[in-house]
């Protein structure tokens, strides 16, 4: 069984286009993530679907690479275009750091009650990019491709 990456019908092996989307499965082949980057900047979604199978302009071991060393700042979402769930790491490393900065000032304007709410959001966020590294790891991570599509098709 095999699962359309767009609406997520499963179908028997072999199935050349989805039944239920009308998705061209051969296309995939074909779509790569630079476009679909480009595409999510300008506010053009339409024709962008999430696939695990790495698109020919992404690389495996720069894209664990980064999610090891630079996941923690939200950079491998970064190199594949998942733009807010990159801000959302970077913005989480920023306020970790600045509590553990300014961590006497939150304590005492605060009594903690501040920290006992924020911090454990701020690990739970953390915790993406632990499960991005396993994910990436197990090769079913999804990456934004664009399927170009003339007027009128699906």
């Amino acid at each position: 069984m095999i699962k359309c990456p767009r609406c997520g019908l499963k179908m028997p092996d072999g199935t050349t286009s989805c039944e239920d989307c009308g998705l061209i499965f051969d296309r995939l082949k074909i779509a790569t993530n630079e476009d679909a980057k480009r595409k999510k900047l300008r506010g053009d979604r339409k024709f962008i679907v999430n696939i695990t199978t790495l698109p020919s302009d992404v690389s495996y071991l720069k894209l664990l690479l980064f999610s090891i060393f630079l996941g923690i700042f939200g950079g491998h979402c970064y190199y594949v275009g998942r733009y807010l769930r990159g801000f959302l790491l970077t913005f989480n490393f920023v306020l970790l750091m600045a509590f553990a900065i300014f961590n006497n000032f939150f304590l005492t304007v605060w009594n903690g009650l501040f920290l006992e709410i924020v911090m454990p959001i701020c690990g739970g966020i953390l915790f993406v990019w632990f499960y991005d590294i396993v994910k990436i790891a197990l090769k079913k991570f999804k990456v934004p491709v664009a399927i170009d599509l003339k007027e009128g098709e699906v």
